[in-house]
């Protein structure tokens, strides 16, 4: 009994001296180890184990030029990360911006630490780390980021396996990610044109696999290229579009292996991201990256609490399982009518002249909130 009373004396000691040690093993961890953190925290993010569709917005934080507004930004991304996690309950979050900006952004998720909802894994797109101000992964990893965005082919259109094999530049950049920490994720950009079936897919992925030496934490298909979207937007002033988008299928053992997630670029409104969200779910996609140009206006907005209330509408919205259809008619009262937040938002954005005027394609919904009509993102 003597023995036994004098182990559970000492057993604080030991936990109060051990622990710190522990914490600061965790702080001083290698860059190997951070690199197979961060892949456990993307995978486990961008792959829903509830079967759902992941969403994860595409942010660009401006760099101010004048200190002041420089300095009451760290304010505004501190709250925009805040409210990624909270409100909008995002999976993820890809962001172009600064150094500063970043690691602003990944400080306020990592106060989230050991309660819920836990931090986002913070994506960078290649907007931010290369060109003329290259910036190195060690950097992005130190910010506190999980995973950057590498362009196959410099964003070229893929039209087959062969144009993936043509890439030398993704096994240097995965292994100099790696190596930094951080983990690499591939996008390809797939061309409108070519047919994809699921053994293509199966086989980019392989191809991928091998170049990398190891699985990729997740791959981000695009469909279409960023330089013709100026001509194949196929906005009719309605939010038509000019021609359906042809989605390649998904095989159900591949995106348990790999999450694979899908590029929505519509302007919101008339219920055209949410439309594109469900089929990417219906082709086997993991889930989908909400890419900039879903921001009504213009991709890049200087207004953060701006970019933060839409996203929190979409996002939540998106997410509700109250209702699928977006146009829809009920007289029970919601407890939180995103209705009229969409509303509100894109009222908003009319009145402050961020779209420099009357904007033909982009107009305030009708709603007759009485009745509960409501259109969608």
């Amino acid at each position: 009994m003597k023995v036994g009373a004098a182990v559970l004396l000492l057993f604080p000691i030991l936990i109060c001296t051990t622990l710190p040690n522990i914490c600061t093993a965790l702080s001083t961890s290698s860059p190997a180890e951070a690199a197979q953190l961060a892949y456990g925290r993307l995978r486990e993010s961008l792959s829903s184990i509830s079967n759902k569709a992941t969403l994860s917005p595409e942010i660009i934080i401006p760099e101010p030029t004048d200190p002041t507004a420089l300095l009451l930004q760290s304010s505004d991304v501190t709250n925009l990360s805040n409210r990624m996690r909270i409100t909008a309950k995002a999976n993820a979050v890809f962001i172009s911006g600064s150094v500063n900006a970043i690691t602003a952004f990944c400080r306020e998720q990592e106060t989230a630490r050991g309660n819920f909802p836990s931090p986002l894994p913070i994506v960078v797109c290649e907007s931010s780390y290369g060109g003329e101000d290259s910036v190195d992964f060690t950097d992005l990893a130190e910010a506190g980021a999980s995973g950057v965005i590498h362009c196959l082919l410099g964003g070229k259109e893929i039209s087959s396996v062969d144009d993936i094999k043509a890439d030398e530049s993704i096994v240097s950049a995965f292994q100099s990610a790696r190596d930094s920490g951080i983990q690499l994720i591939p996008e390809l950009v797939l061309s409108r044109e070519a047919d994809f079936d699921e053994a293509q897919i199966v086989e980019f992925a392989e191809v991928l696999t091998e170049k990398c030496g190891m699985e990729p934490a997740a791959v981000l298909l695009t469909i279409g290229s960023y330089q013709n979207d100026d001509d194949d937007d196929g906005d009719d002033g309605e939010g038509g579009e000019a021609e359906e988008v042809k989605l390649p299928q998904v095989s159900a053992a591949l995106k348990k292996r790999i999450p694979i997630l899908g590029s929505v670029r519509e302007v919101a409104g008339g219920g055209r991201i949410g439309s594109s969200v469900s089929k990417f779910k219906e082709c086997g996609f993991n889930g989908a990256v909400l890419r900039c140009e879903c921001l009504p206006g213009f991709r890049m907005n200087t207004d953060l609490d701006l970019v933060g209330g839409f996203w929190s509408a979409a996002i939540g919205d998106l997410k509700s399982t109250k209702s699928k259809a977006f146009n829809f008619r009920s007289k029970m009262s919601l407890e939180k009518d995103v209705p009229m937040e969409w509303f509100n938002y894109q009222k908003d954005i009319m009145e402050s002249g961020a779209l420099g005027g009357d904007d033909p394609g982009i107009s305030p919904l009708d709603v007759d909130s009485g009745n509960g009509d409501y259109k969608g993102f």
